[in-house]
């Protein structure tokens, strides 16, 4: 049976069973996002102390790329102590620590030894915990006694009882965790911060002591059955399962006492978890739109297949005023006429964006439901000068939410102003009517525009600023809600001399925002607390010369619109930058830097599985996620933008300006190729939806009926 030990424990797993009520039952996991003190701790802390530094040397915040300020006070400091304590000078180390903790941060972000630029207090927390026993013991001899007495006086009732005590406790976390009464107050922040509703922060609290106070009088298994349910509270499953195995392994005969009653802990855990989460912790990987993964084999059925639909929308006029922007020195290096319109796809339509002209298409039927413009129009704009001048076709987004279909493009009335900005614009998905534009603004939105609930999230800038911001806006209206500024890129120029903004990209999990800026550098957002909790850097060289050949080769990347992409497996990030020649391998719970590997600079992701990560251009590579070898490679006829895949079980598809090619994952050897109805073009983008396999090229979008035996026809879901 569990004890509840003395005062101090009082308030531990009796109170969390009682916010577990609150919070909806057992079966409940509805995790509100409340407002709190932008105060995250890292756990996962290095096991011998290092300087703050990346491998070849040079602090991660002043490698060469996007630009991302510190407390340079702050380093000092730090580097201070981590000198005193390899020289063993204990005294002048922890002294130089309880300057370190009580001098202000000027900013958020300190950097450390793996590339990563964590949060100040993070960043102190995890020199402290990284003390060897000897130092450890020095620390504790040093301040246990007033640490001691300050959590005496703080803890009266055994709980916190205002935002005042709640403050006070952070701060003797943050200064004396490694006294005899760390552990004692990791736990009581842990037991408030559950009770706010804030899971992350408990969990890392409760993390915090099983991780580095071995010697705590706290229940081990106590801890571990609160971390789970602040996992599964914060919808980390993954984590909450392995943490469960771990109970169920090495606490099988002992039970706790919730609500008045004793039960088993590995039970209650996992009756919290959802019905398929045992499942998709053995076969799932962490999916987005680029992956499309298919749970079942497709089968199609004649090598010249014939479409169900195709909508054309490159007519005459509009391509040959393409070919002669290609003639014009505007035009040629911004390969128009390899340009893939992006597209997003519900339950009833594809919707697409062809520089900036907008339109829905029924599954179906193929029939043409709406248009924001004419097609023809597309001749006006190429013969615009100054939308040459501002276009970045890497800018031009389309995704689909509900009765939304949010856009960014430059509108046609905008399309004679210098350096015109790319607006956010949202559609009424079932009429094309307009519901409403970003603010008439020098604001240029550069992201593909992100919904979660009620809020969107996008990464804007100033034009003729470099500054990126993170934006929280309201999906109804448009109105911003709360922005962060993340740092300043160095922009690429155009061939006449304008800068080209990098495209950031967006993923969220649980309440945190991954965001890969494309100009190196990676973000974590709390979105809770609305505060940036880490950032990885890596060089980035920029080519900022604006000169122009006009009878020079244009650039394999240019041609093919190679766009940066991040995949995710539970903690593991895979992410390969545009106009980079490197892709990378992070852990983000030990935010480590796994592996990194040159590949061609043209070469984008585009799926992931459990044996390999996948990379197109003009061939398709597969790299083995462990090992980070390549396991085969395949060339292919690949002429266009829009670089995807499709994988089901057994076969990669890839849609190509020959037709759609079939390529076996395991060796890459091409098994069929099914030439389609629409070889003048030059490719594109492939995807799965509702029986049908869509392919956009550079002229059309045709939509193929295809069969996966025994199985819905729906693509598996993230």
């Amino acid at each position: 049976m569990l004890s509840m030990g003395a005062h101090l424990k009082q308030f531990n797993l009796k109170s969390v069973w009682k916010q577990c009520l609150l919070w909806g039952g057992a079966v409940s996991l509805f995790c509100p996002i409340a407002l709190v003190e932008a105060q995250v701790f890292v756990v996962n802390a290095a096991a011998v102390v290092q300087e703050a530094v990346a491998a070849d040397g040079t602090s991660p915040h002043k490698m060469p790329g996007f630009s991302i300020s510190v407390d340079e006070k702050k380093l000092n400091l730090l580097e201070d102590y981590e000198r005193y304590i390899r020289h063993r000078m204990w005294e002048k180390a922890l002294t130089s620590l309880k300057e370190l903790s009580e001098t202000k941060s000027t900013s958020r972000l300190l950097p450390t030894s793996d590339g990563f630029l964590i949060d100040a207090e993070d960043r102190v927390f995890q020199a402290l915990t990284a003390l060897p026993p000897e130092g450890r013991e020095a620390f504790r001899l040093f301040f246990d006694g007033k640490a001691r007495k300050q959590f005496e006086d703080l803890n009266a009732s055994g709980r916190l009882v205002t935002p005042q005590a709640a403050a006070e406790a952070r701060k003797i976390y943050s200064q004396y965790f490694l006294t005899s009464i760390g552990d004692d107050v990791a736990d009581l922040l842990g037991n408030d911060a559950f009770e706010q509703g804030q899971f992350h922060q408990a969990a890392r609290y409760w993390r915090a002591v099983l991780d580095h106070h071995p010697d705590s009088n706290l229940s081990e298994m106590d801890l571990n059955v609160k971390y789970a349910l602040a996992l599964i509270r914060n919808g980390q499953m993954e984590q909450a399962a392995a943490t469960i195995q771990l109970i169920s392994q090495q606490y099988s005969d002992q039970k706790v006492t919730l609500g008045g009653d004793s039960v088993d802990p590995v039970l209650y855990l996992k009756s919290l978890m959802p019905a398929d989460s045992e499942k998709s912790d053995n076969h799932s990987v962490a999916t987005t739109a680029l992956s499309n993964r298919i749970s079942q084999p497709l089968q199609m059925s004649d090598k010249q297949i014939a479409p169900r639909w195709q909508v054309t929308y490159l007519d005459q006029a509009a391509e040959q005023a393409i070919i002669n922007s290609q003639s014009d020195y505007y035009g040629r290096s911004k390969s128009y006429q390899t340009f893939v319109p992006p597209m997003a796809v519900d339950d009833k339509r594809a919707y697409f964006n062809f520089y900036g002209i907008c339109f829905g298409v029924d599954l179906q039927t193929g029939k043409l439901v709406w248009r924001n413009a004419k097609f023809k129009d597309l001749g006006t704009n190429f013969n615009n000068y100054s939308f040459h001048q501002s276009s970045n076709l890497n800018q031009y987004h389309i995704t689909v939410d509900g009765n939304y279909v949010l856009t960014t493009l430059i509108p046609q009335k905008e399309m004679n102003r210098y350096r015109a900005c790319y607006r956010l614009i949202a559609y009424h998905r079932d009429s094309g009517k307009q519901l409403w534009q970003s603010s008439q603004t020098n604001e240029s939105f550069i992201s593909k525009p992100l919904v979660a609930g009620e809020q969107i999230y996008v990464i804007s800038h100033q034009q003729n600023n470099k500054l990126l911001t993170l934006n929280c806006l309201q999906l109804k209206t448009g109105k911003k809600q709360w922005s962060i500024p993340l740092g300043s890129v160095v922009a690429g120029n155009s061939s006449n001399g304008m800068p080209v903004m990098p495209v950031p990209i967006l993923r969220k999990t649980g309440d945190s925002l991954l965001i890969l800026t494309n100009n190196g550098a990676l973000f974590e957002i709390d979105l809770s607390t609305k505060a940036i909790n880490w950032a990885f850097r890596y060089p980035y060289k920029v080519d900022q010369t604006n000169s122009n050949y006009y009878y020079a080769a244009i650039d394999e990347e240019v041609l093919l619109h190679s766009e940066g992409q991040m995949l995710r497996d539970q903690n593991l990030v895979y992410f390969k930058e545009a106009g980079m020649d490197k892709v990378f391998a992070l852990d983000l719970a030990a935010k480590k830097m796994l592996w990194e590997r040159p590949i061609k600079t043209s070469a984008q992701l585009v799926g992931i599985d459990q044996k390999n990560i996948y990379l197109l251009s003009r061939e398709l590579e597969a790299i083995d996620r462990k090992s980070h070898e390549l396991n085969w490679a395949v060339k292919l006829p690949v002429a266009a933008g829009g670089m995807s895949a499709l994988l089901d079980p057994e076969q990669l598809w890839v849609f190509t300006s020959r037709g759609i090619f079939e390529i076996s994952k395991t060796n890459g050897d091409i098994l069929e190729i099914y030439r389609g109805h629409d070889l003048s073009s030059l490719g594109g983008s492939i995807d799965f939806r509702q029986g049908l396999i869509m392919c956009v090229s550079n002229q059309a979008v045709t939509a193929y009926p295809v069969t996966i035996p025994g199985s819905s026809d729906q693509k598996s879901k993230p």
